[in-house]
């Protein structure tokens, strides 16, 4: 065992992390940021292919975070547990839910340790992370790894260390939350302790494995009672016209006694799947994040104002709406996939409340409620922004360089266009001198017969003279590698067109300098020259060139800054995976989204269109039916794009359908595709006008019907399925918001809220909550004195009644001389209702008379403690001698520890 410890103190011993969640990924990247070699086990093929295109899942661990660990060499990921015999630690991070009934639900804790059982080396180190009743390390998992003749403490050790991930929470990273660890034995506390102290700060061994796991049982316990109470409390609030906010921000001033909670939808709640997509406004942009994503977008924004995609149903219109309540919790109930008869789907919970329109009126049923046919809504047209791009919007590449990128700056020279330097050459001087302890420096020759500022001089004369920047270029190396482009450009529809050719043909590489490339079919010759044109027109040098794999014409432009301008300030992704389209994008005129959508289509739009005879067969015969139809298909390989891509058509009045294949659209009938011919160039526009020519009758799509500002489309099925983590978003009125597919659901409501009572009741609001935990508080002192009588009864073989006692403290809190509500008298008057005999001694209180109690506190001494049966130590004040208690008392009980 010491050899093994040694191992893991120097970091040497291979550690490996089942489950790689939330709390799996970032315990998994911290040990391999520390230098132990890590191996993630995942049989999540999505989870699995995020890592491999180094793309993190989690939001506490960065894209940049995962990339690093995974060039270190330092960490890999499987899907096969056989890897495990290379490990000589095994972290299990696997979710628990809850059954019905609450029950714990550990299935997945036992799937993961039969697959150890059969690949585990012998001396490894077994830690269980996961949520789960006490007594789950000892008697479930342990006589499972036992059952292959292995002996513990012998062949292997085991222990529980609680996960304690606050997900979003920049504050307490892994590395800064303090690490509980209970092992079976002492030895496997031990390993256990050594192992975490390679990455946390503050390791606290207890005495078992059940107290470690009793320990995560009290922190959720405790945090789900005082959520549950305030929002009782909020709700209480509400109706009696009171601000909860304030009530709360005034109650935290008090500096002790007082742990601020703050209202949400509820500790249990009827919500969405953690994949679902919601839609941010920030400002002129539009975000989309997956409500997983969201819960930390919000936590990260506490101080400000965040509003989402909704809809009014009243108004029958896309609205924003401020979010009042965001959460996230673990969930074992039923779930249900909606599928609807053009492709859409989405998870929620049971009793999600659905919005669906019948009979030209608005209802709600439950998700387990909807029937095949229902119509769900989908939101069109976008509301306006409030920063709504009304005139000419540019891009201030100088602005963004300075904000961004500072070291591009000693890589980039400033070229004017239609004067000389030299007409500012006083300035330049003064601005020179002031950089080379006032002398000019022979440079400045050159930076005038070249006509070319470097762009750290530029920030400086720009604050002595204001230049219009529109009247400049930026340029980068020289000879081969010069590169040139404006430092100022027009967001025109000649950019959104490129910008949609780079988001559906593009990629960005690094090599000497960054080099963007479209690649497109040989044959679609309109549409290189379009993009070559737009460059041109830009002033932005490329150059075109044949692969010699495929069948392809490849655009290059080699430049910095127009990498910069694409990637960093646009933000439109590097590969296939991760394209997106620019935030900003989404409030811009319809004529620029058109442009926008014209260079997405061009580049990964096809069209298809039959005109025929099409052959069937019904009741036994055969039948042909002359048949005219056309669809315009897209595919990406991107989420992201492929969410905004339909918030994008959806704004155009564009309502497409969807393929089985994953992130796949098709658009059809004749209004649709009348409206998007235009947007396509050379063949493709062809092959469209020729459908519309043929088409005489102009007949409507039947998946789905178009209503004022909004359509409905039909459900086809509403199947269960399991949940693990659900996501809850309340907004303000209309209590609304958009969510993947553009699909409008009500908000998510709490699940069988229990009521505040006394004053509340008498504003029609009758409460549960509160008055069963005042009947528990009001029961521990009941509770005490039965606990009392079996100790009595068990250790002395004495009733309570013949009993003399001695209450140690009576004030209400530890300290303070205040008697009002002290459990203490309850105490007092139950022990003597029962017949026993009581003293008290507090330091504060020399005299107690209340109701029937008339008592005089008495002197700690030998004596005086010695002719109790029992001490019972209700409040804990600091003056007392404790020990003196504990070496002259024949019992004690303990009621403070």
């Amino acid at each position: 065992m010491q050899a093994f410890r040694t191992r893991i103190v120097n970091k040497k011993a291979r550690i490996a992390v089942v489950g790689l969640g939330y709390v799996g990924l970032p315990l998994a990247i911290e040990f391999a940021k520390k230098g132990l070699n890590v191996l993630g086990i995942e049989i999540d093929k999505d989870r699995l292919q995020h890592i491999k295109n180094k793309e993190s899942y989690i939001l506490d661990v960065s894209d940049r975070q995962l990339r690093k660990a995974l060039k270190s060499g330092k960490f890999k990921a499987a899907g096969d547990f056989s890897v495990l015999k290379n490990a000589e630690v095994i972290i299990i991070c696997v979710p628990t839910p809850l059954k019905r009934k609450y029950h714990p639900n550990i299935s997945y804790i036992r799937k993961a340790v039969k697959a150890i059982s059969k690949n585990i080396k012998k001396g490894s180190l077994v830690i269980l992370e996961s949520t789960t009743y006490p007594g789950t390390t000892e008697e479930v998992i342990l006589p499972m790894l036992e059952k292959n003749n292995l002996k513990h403490n012998r062949d292997f050790y085991l222990c529980f260390s609680p996960e304690r991930i606050d997900p979003g929470n920049t504050a307490f990273p892994v590395n800064k939350i303090p690490k509980i660890v209970g092992g079976v034995t002492k030895e496997a506390s031990q390993l256990g302790v050594a192992v975490y102290k390679n990455i946390i700060e503050k390791v606290v061994p207890v005495s078992s494995a059940r107290t470690a796991e009793a320990a995560k049982l009290l922190e959720n316990t405790f945090r789900l009672i005082n959520i549950g109470m305030v929002d009782e409390l909020a709700m209480m609030a509400h109706k009696m016209g009171i601000n909860i906010w304030e009530v709360i921000d005034a109650a935290k001033t008090k500096p002790f006694g007082f742990m601020p909670f703050y209202p949400g939808p509820g500790v249990g709640g009827h919500c969405l799947d953690k994949n679902e997509t919601i839609f941010v406004k920030f400002q002129n942009s539009l975000k989309n994040m997956t409500m997983s994503d969201f819960i930390g977008y919000v936590q990260n924004n506490k101080d400000s104002k965040i509003e989402v995609l909704a809809f009014d149903p009243v108004k029958r219109r896309s609205v924003f709406r401020e979010i009042t309540a965001a959460s996230v919790r673990p969930y074992a109930g039923e779930m249900f996939n909606i599928l609807t008869e053009d492709g859409r789907h989405i998870k929620v919970t049971d009793l999600h409340p659905m919005f669906i329109y019948q009979d030209n009126a608005w209802k709600l049923k439950y998700a387990k409620e909807l029937e095949k046919g229902d119509y769900l809504p989908i939101s069109l047209e976008l509301p306006d922004f409030s920063h709504q791009h009304r005139g000419k919007l540019e891009i201030d590449i100088l602005s963004e360089i300075a904000r961004k990128e500072e070291h591009l700056i000693d890589k980039i020279r400033v070229k004017p266009c239609g004067f000389l330097w030299k007409d500012y050459a006083a300035q330049i001087k003064q601005v020179l001198r002031s950089c080379h302890k006032n002398k000019l420096p022979d440079s400045y020759w050159n930076y005038i017969s070249y006509n070319a500022l470097p762009l750290k001089y530029f920030y400086r004369l720009d604050k002595l003279v204001p230049i219009d920047r529109r009247t400049l270029k930026l340029v980068t190396g020289r000879g081969p590698s010069f590169s040139q482009m404006p430092a100022v450009i027009p967001v025109d529809e000649n950019l959104c067109r490129l910008i949609g050719y780079y988001l559906s043909e593009g990629c960005y590489t690094k090599d000497k300098s960054g080099r963007i490339r479209f690649s497109f079919n040989r044959s679609e010759k309109e549409y290189i020259q379009d993009v070559v044109n737009i460059l041109s027109g830009l002033g932005i040098r490329s150059s075109i060139y044949e692969s010699k794999v495929f069948h392809t014409s490849c655009i290059k432009v080699s430049s910095n800054l127009f990498a910069f301008l694409i990637c960093h300030i646009l933000g439109c992704g590097n590969n296939c995976y991760n394209m997106k389209i620019p935030e900003q994008f989404f409030s811009l005129d319809k004529e620029k989204k058109k442009a926008l959508l014209s260079g997405l289509f061009r580049g990964d739009g096809c069209v298809e269109h039959f005109f025929g005879k099409w052959r069937y067969r019904k009741n036994e015969k055969e039948y042909f039916h002359r048949v005219n139809t056309a669809n315009i298909s897209f595919f990406t390989a991107s989420k992201e794009l492929f969410q905004q891509l339909i918030i994008l058509l959806h704004d155009l009045n564009i309502i497409p359908a969807f393929k089985k294949r994953k992130y796949s659209i098709s658009i059809f009938g004749y209004r649709q595709l009348a409206f998007l011919k235009d947007l396509f160039d050379g063949r493709k526009k062809e092959v469209i006008e020729k459908y519309l020519e043929l088409n005489k009758n102009r007949p409507q799509n039947k998946t789905f019907k178009k209503i004022d500002k909004f359509a409905v489309v039909r459900i086809k099925s509403v199947l269960p399925s399991n949940g693990d983590w659900v996501y809850s978003v309340e907004t303000a009125k209309p209590h609304t918001f958009v969510t993947s597919y553009g699909v409008v659901v009500h908000n998510c409501i709490p699940k069988d809220p229990l009521y505040l009572f006394w004053k509340a009741r008498h504003f029609g609001f009758r409460s549960q909550f509160i008055k069963l935990a005042s009947n528990i508080i009001s029961n521990m002192p009941a509770y005490i004195v039965e606990r009392l009588s079996e100790i009595l009864e068990g250790k002395r073989n004495l009733k309570i009644t013949q009993a003399k006692i001695m209450v140690l403290g009576v004030t209400y809190k530890k300290d303070i001389k205040d008697l009002r509500k002290s459990p203490s008298l309850d105490i007092i008057e139950i022990l003597q209702q029962k017949k026993a005999k009581v003293w008290y001694f507090d330091p504060l209180i020399p005299y107690l008379k209340f109701n029937h109690i008339n008592l005089k506190s008495i002197a700690l001494t030998k004596a005086n403690l010695r002719k109790f049966d029992c001490v019972v130590i209700a409040t804990d004040h600091s003056a007392i001698n404790y020990n003196f208690i504990l070496k002259n008392s024949k019992l004690i009980f303990d009621t403070r520890n």
